[in-house]
């Protein structure tokens, strides 16, 4: 018959038996932890959104100023013209080329962002007209300046107005220093036709 050991001796080192060790169970993590991993990943792309949105949207402030002058600009181009004075001493001002000539039927010259001064700079928009049936063409043309106080004419470089109708071509010329000029616009080419004077102060001389 085998005698039990009494349990309150100890046992030999050689037959204790290590715990086994197990890995803690797996935590769930808390709310706070879930959103504050959450907003790590997420505020880069909500910083970027919000830059590229302040971008186009002072993109699109711009450009609305910009078109709301463009049509300033039409809207102006296409008022009647003015006829040049010729009382006051002023002499008129005489046509460098006929108002009509070949396809072109017409020319007009209008201020744009006016009234221009003398001896500073003036933007002018020119259109040129086709006789019905001819093709769209795009039709190069010069401005020329007239100091009716002194009798002289310059020409100043124009531009070209792209086919189609109702189109404009536009160009900056320099004014001389006279209280009375005039400005036409005519045509380069074998079908040479000019615009009506637009006067720029009315003098006296």
């Amino acid at each position: 018959m085998t005698t039990l050991p009494p349990r309150d001796r100890a046992l030999p080192p050689d037959r204790v038996l290590a715990a086994p060790v197990f890995p803690p169970p797996p935590t769930r993590p808390g709310v706070r932890t879930s959103l504050r991993r959450g907003w790590r990943r997420t505020w880069p792309w909500l910083v970027a959104l919000l830059a590229v949105v302040v971008v186009v949207g002072a993109e699109l402030g711009l450009l609305r100023g910009r078109i709301a002058t463009d049509l300033a600009r039409l809207a102006a181009a296409g008022a009647a013209p003015t006829a040049v004075p010729t009382t006051g001493g002023l002499p008129p001002v005489p046509r460098p080329a006929p108002a009509a000539a070949g396809d072109v039927s017409g020319v007009r010259l209008r201020v744009l962002a006016g009234p221009c001064e003398p001896a500073r700079p003036c933007t002018v928009a020119v259109g040129v007209d086709r006789r019905d049936g001819t093709a769209p063409t795009a039709t190069p043309w010069t401005v020329v300046v007239v100091d009716r106080c002194r009798g002289l004419t310059t020409t100043s470089p124009g531009a070209t107005t792209p086919p189609g109708s109702g189109t404009y071509g536009v160009t900056t010329v320099p004014l001389p220093d006279s209280p009375a000029i005039a400005l036409l616009a005519v045509t380069d080419g074998a079908d040479r036709a000019a615009s009506a004077a637009t006067p720029v102060g009315g003098g006296p001389c």
